[in-house]
């Protein structure tokens, strides 16, 4: 006899601080979709505050306004996972050279929440469960 359990768990809820691996995963969804839909890094620069935007800008855009390799890859193919991680290691860089920019970093997690609740502030666990016995202690196998 197997017994099967799935079990899907929401972590974080809108009244819990979002982690900044988690604000961080939001820009850059938020970012991809924007570019998916063809709205530019203009588009995407449009939803955030001046400070926000010039803190971030530096890190998607060269002085001259050029877009850096991490953005042109992304705008390229904004389904690309590893665009997506080049993406998110530059703004992790940012943030770790300016640990002040975690406060505009967190802003933008909050404007993505409200604009695209469905966008990356939340995680979502997904365990699957079988083998015999209670469940709870031994005779567990979890994929």
């Amino acid at each position: 006899k197997v017994n099967i359990i799935f079990v899907n768990y929401k972590i974080i809820t809108a009244m819990e601080p979002i982690t900044t691996a988690v604000a961080i995963n939001a820009v850059v969804l938020y970012l991809a979709k924007k570019l998916a839909d063809n709205k530019g890094i203009s588009g995407f620069f449009n939803d955030f505050t001046e400070a926000s935007v010039a803190w971030i800008k530096p890190v998607f855009l060269t002085e001259e306004g050029k877009e850096k390799e991490v953005i042109a890859d992304l705008t390229a193919d904004p389904n690309e996972q590893l665009n997506k991680d080049a993406v998110a290691t530059a703004i992790a860089k940012a943030v770790k050279k300016n640990p002040d920019a975690e406060q505009l970093l967190q802003e933008m997690a909050k404007v993505i929440q409200q604009n695209e609740p469905s966008l990356g502030t939340q995680n979502t666990i997904n365990q699957h469960h079988s083998g015999s016995g209670d469940n709870v202690g031994r005779d567990k196998i979890v994929r």
